[in-house]
């Protein structure tokens, strides 16, 4: 594995995937922080979801041979994007970056180089995160500690794996393919499932520092319709699992879709007014 200066057309090692959804004028500040990597045996595969604005142009005028662009006939949401550029990618390792956010310089660099002293078993390479507010106040966003098996956990006893933002992560290839694909049946907290699939089967490793900055940016992260939708979702997938092991924990998550229920509902329709 390594980090050389030159970018291999044939087979990079880290495939980029950016989704992205009527985004131009914020897509170009993710991918040039992407493009200033030190770690430099990558490719970008930009997925346009059905945007109406000038995302095609954005993506063009960086005449960069890294950067491909694909653009997907209708908007199928974040998980059918992420997945549209799954198939396309050719790097034994895929990361995610948000079409908002931007990654540090070093970011890609260390995540590889845990890799290369971690174990065999090592699936997933993670790091905490720095939050922008639309004021420009930043704030620490910590990771959860990730422990293979375990569905519910950390201090506030939900999903262990909240908390872990995808544009954070670099994934095994192979890890991914057996665990399965982004949800495209979950409108949003598609890669929150993921993660769960993924500690199943592999071992996560946390980067103790902000490799990230997440911009608090108006987006599908907002939508309580789609989060309320999602958690009922995700319920009924491990109903059984915490029906057994968290059943305290199944009860208040119920507890809570019933009691917001009316809220989300009112959410949907004043987005669509």
């Amino acid at each position: 594995m390594s980090n050389g200066t030159s970018y291999s057309t044939a087979e990079p090692f880290v495939s980029v995937v950016i989704p992205t959804y009527n985004r131009a004028r914020l897509l170009g500040r993710a991918i040039r922080s992407v493009l200033a990597q030190s770690y430099c045996d990558f490719e970008v595969i930009v997925v346009d979801d059905g945007s109406t604005d000038e995302t095609a142009g954005v993506v063009e005028s960086f005449g960069d041979r890294r950067v491909r662009y694909v653009a997907l006939a209708r908007n199928g949401g974040a998980g059918a994007a992420r997945n549209a550029g799954i198939r396309l990618a050719r790097g034994k390792f895929l990361a995610f970056q948000d079409s908002d956010d931007e990654w540090l310089p070093s970011k890609l660099a260390k995540q590889m180089s845990a890799f290369e002293r971690g174990p065999s078993g090592l699936g997933v390479v993670y790091s905490d995160m720095r939050r922008v507010w639309d004021d420009g106040r930043e704030t620490y966003l910590a990771a959860p500690d990730v422990l293979s098996g375990r569905l519910v956990g950390g201090p506030v006893r939900f999903y262990q794996v909240c908390d872990l933002g995808v544009q954070s992560a670099v994934i095994r290839r192979e890890c991914l393919d057996a665990a399965g694909h982004f949800n495209e049946e979950l409108p949003a907290l598609e890669d929150l499932e993921m993660f769960i699939r993924l500690s199943r089967l592999c071992a996560f490793e946390r980067l103790r520092e902000p490799l990230v900055r997440y911009h608090d940016t108006q987006g599908l992260s907002k939508d309580r319709y789609a989060k309320w939708v999602s958690r009922k979702v995700i319920l009924r997938l491990y109903y059984k699992e915490l029906l057994t092991r968290n059943p305290a924990f199944l009860f208040k998550e119920a507890l809570w879709l019933c009691a917001t229920r009316g809220l989300a509902v009112w959410a949907r329709r004043a987005g669509r007014r």
